[in-house]
């Protein structure tokens, strides 16, 4: 009471206002937390790895927007029988050295090894696409791969056109 009267406020009107605050409290504490689910987009989205396939994958039946080509996927027999449409002359090796440069150098590397200046951020590693390792494969499977992705790499359809995508091939025999 002493203190009432050395504020000036009677006791009904400290009365209204402790009661004020204790109400605003208590809507505070029983709505702050419903908005914790209004904004959790963050939270609430599932985790992709680096590099990893999208979850929405398009429709059965849809058409991409570069043509309803048909690439084999890696690893099968039709892919395997896939050969190259371009031949490696004066024109197309410096090219599909240009594109491995902009594409695959970064995690390959220039020799191919898979020692790119990333790679050692990968787990796994890039795999060895040089004429010692896995560049021995089948021309058909490298465009599969390169088309499709495999194991951790990207899939450059999207990036590359499927001539492109064999100039690149192309070079990556040449390898050693």
């Amino acid at each position: 009471m002493i203190r009432a009267r050395a504020t000036g406020m009677g006791p009904g009107r400290l009365l209204v206002r402790v009661f004020g605050v204790l109400a605003a409290a208590i809507v505070a504490v029983t709505t702050l937390p419903a908005c914790e689910k209004i904004d959790r987009n963050m939270w609430d989205n599932p985790a992709y790895r680096p590099q990893e396939e999208p979850v929405r994958l398009p429709p059965e039946g849809s058409v991409p927007t570069k043509g309803s080509e048909h690439t084999p996927k890696p690893g099968t027999a039709e892919a395997a029988a896939l050969k190259n449409p371009e031949k490696m002359t004066g024109f197309s090796l410096p090219a599909g050295k240009e594109l491995y440069g902009i594409y695959c150098t970064p995690c390959h590397g220039e020799s191919g090894k898979g020692d790119g200046p990333v790679a050692k951020k990968f787990v796994p590693t890039p795999i060895d696409i040089s004429g010692t390792g896995f560049g021995m494969a089948p021309e058909g499977v490298l465009f599969a791969i390169v088309t499709h992705g495999w194991n951790g790499m990207p899939p450059f359809r999207a990036d590359l056109t499927a001539t492109e995508r064999w100039l690149v091939v192309g070079y990556m025999k040449t390898l050693k």
